[in-house]
């Protein structure tokens, strides 16, 4: 789809929204950028004075007033800055952390099907790197143009009443200023862009190569690691210096029109002075102040520049801020008060993008029915899983709990009772009991001394130096596999869910540990409805019912035994598990 473009003050209006609260801050600060305005093109005007009234009029009491001045100016002008920096800087970190909380709150409510489709790194850069991009805006509207506007304001008419001819002539390069500005500002913008999206595709592969650092020793691909960040480094730069270039361009070819109307004041001044119409002090008065104009405008004209480049990190915030989650409430979605458990899937079909898992699936769960779900990898299990926590939603056919369709259900509401445990183990860098507990938060330590015991981790964490209280580190890189299972299991068990979903959830456990957790979670899953996705089949001789899933299709349905008996799918993976002879197939005459 085509993306509408959006105005400049389309813009500009969207990133003032988050400065609203603060308009009173802002008022202040406007009002200090005035006073600060004034203060700052005194100087020029005391130095008109102390050339034309003291030096030549030899006023020595007007000299001594003059430096008093000119030092209470100078105090006053330190201590109002210091303020007016401070209470910018907090605005704008203010505004900032604003824009960071609604951003990683739409992370959050953001379908699983977007965050999977992009770069981690780019992703990163638009939360972490790119809000700042607002933060500069906000900067250049009250540090940038309402500053140097004011001072461009003041100078002008100080400047005319000064000499107005002077004044004027040295203005005939301001045109020309305005179209090297837009010129470069177009040319900077669309290079800064590039440098972003170099950036982060950089970032994507640094995350990618620490994540993935145990297959490049494996593999012994060091070397190719190297060169490939080595290659996107070099890339970066260079494209970093195309824009560190043409923003010297840019300040080359201002400088020099701004350069120009100081050497014409210099000259007609010069000859103003000669014919008696102007003052020397006045000379030097209008020389400094066009200097300060050009100094302003300069600024007005590279805050341009800025705005552009601010643009492409604010263009990419608000793109993602944009982007509207596939999976989300309904307006008038139910709030479950108590569940069953009863879940159908009806005619369901499902593909990640145009690869289709699923194909008119339809099958039944009674409440409080423990089944297995069996098949190769990729034949769906997962996805049966995910689309009955409605991390995803059914190209086709629905979904229904307790008869109800979950897309009708709050989202909160549904994942509140739905319990999983995954192969794929998620632990945050806390402690263990913390860990345990984002099941329950209001549980106490008792409670979550109990869910380990039932998970069988309670001795192998009491044995520990700090107990509960020790550090799993990122993604729990201090606890072995068996045991981070075990902890995202009780993690499960005090989160007390109607529904359990245990995909894999004791691939690393040894086989006695293993037994135990069953015997567990044979008591904590009883009377509530539970799902096994499972290569173990030993797993499942609990199981009420086992589907075997193969080429997108339920092929086989039943209870073990029956399974077993009846020498298809399941009972080949069985016998391949355990070693056992498989009958040969008997070709039919």
């Amino acid at each position: 789809m085509e993306k509408k473009e959006v105005s400049f003050f389309q813009k500009s209006k969207r990133i003032l929204q988050y400065a609203k609260p603060y308009w009173h801050v802002i008022f202040w600060l406007f009002v200090l950028s005035a006073v600060l305005a004034l203060l700052s093109l005194v100087g020029p005007y005391l130095v008109k004075i102390l050339i034309d009234d003291v030096i030549v009029g030899q006023d020595l009491q007007l000299l001594f007033t003059i430096m008093v001045i000119f030092i209470g100016i100078f105090l006053l002008k330190t201590i109002i800055q210091v303020y007016y920096n401070y209470k910018t800087e907090a605005l704008e970190e203010t505004v900032v952390l604003d824009v960071k909380k609604e951003l990683f709150q739409h992370l959050e409510h953001l379908d699983l099907g977007f965050l999977y489709s992009k770069q981690l790194g780019d992703i990163l850069v638009r939360v972490d790197e790119d809000v700042y991009g607002i933060q500069s805006f906000i900067n250049i509207i009250i540090d940038g143009i309402v500053m140097n506007f004011l001072l461009t304001l003041f100078i002008l008419i100080i400047c005319l009443h000064l000499n107005w001819r002077v004044t004027l002539a040295s203005l005939t390069f301001f045109p020309f200023y305005i179209f090297a500005q837009k010129y470069f500002g177009e040319k900077i913008k669309q290079q800064k862009k590039v440098v972003i999206e170099k950036d982060a595709a950089l970032l994507s592969f640094i995350q990618e190569g620490i994540t993935s650092i145990k297959a490049i020793k494996e593999f012994l691909l060091e070397k190719l690691a190297l060169h490939r960040y080595t290659t996107k480094t070099r890339e970066l730069i260079k494209q970093d210096l195309r824009l560190n270039l043409l923003s010297s361009y840019s300040t080359a070819i201002v400088g020099f029109i701004t350069f120009t109307p100081l050497l014409i004041i210099l000259w007609y001044g010069s000859f103003k002075v000669i014919t008696g119409a102007l003052t020397i002090g006045s000379l030097m008065a209008l020389y400094t102040y066009i200097g300060k104009l050009f100094g302003p405008i300069s600024n007005l004209g590279s805050i341009n520049v800025a705005i552009q480049s601010a643009f492409v990190s604010v263009d990419r915030v608000f793109e993602f801020l944009d982007t509207k989650p596939k999976i989300q409430d309904k307006p008038n979605a139910r709030l479950l008060r108590k569940v069953y458990g009863g879940i159908v899937l009806d005619h369901v079909s499902f593909g990640y993008d145009k690869d289709i898992v699923l194909e008119n699936i339809s099958f039944t769960i009674k409440p409080g029915e423990k089944i297995g779900l069996v098949g190769p990898s990729g034949a769906g299990k997962t996805t049966i899983a995910n689309l009955a926590c409605r991390f995803y939603d059914p190209l086709k056919g629905r979904i229904l709990l307790d008869g109800i369709d979950v897309r009708d259900i709050q989202l909160k509401s549904l994942r509140k009772h739905i319990g999983i445990v995954s192969q794929d183990i998620i632990l945050f860098n806390a402690t263990i009991k913390e860990n345990i507990k984002f099941g329950n938060i209001h549980a106490s330590d008792e409670q979550v001394m109990e869910a380990a015991k039932l998970a069988n981790i309670h001795d192998f964490i009491t044995n520990l130096p700090k107990g509960y209280n020790t550090i799993v580190g990122e993604r729990g890189v201090n606890l072995s596999g068996g045991e981070a299972q075990r902890l995202s299991i009780a993690r499960t068990i005090l989160k007390s869910p109607s529904i359990i979903i245990l995909d894999e959830g004791t691939s690393a456990l040894d086989s006695e540990t293993e037994q135990k957790i069953q015997e567990s979670f044979d008591y904590v899953t009883k009377g509530k409805t539970t799902i096994i996705i499972a290569h173990r089949l030993a797993t499942l001789k609990n199981a009420d019912k086992i589907l075997v899933l193969k080429d997108k299709k339920i092929v086989e349905q039943g209870s073990f035994s029956s399974l077993i008996k009846k020498q298809g799918l399941f009972s080949r993976y069985y016998k391949l598990q355990f070693k056992m002879p498989i009958a040969p197939k008997i070709p039919v005459r």
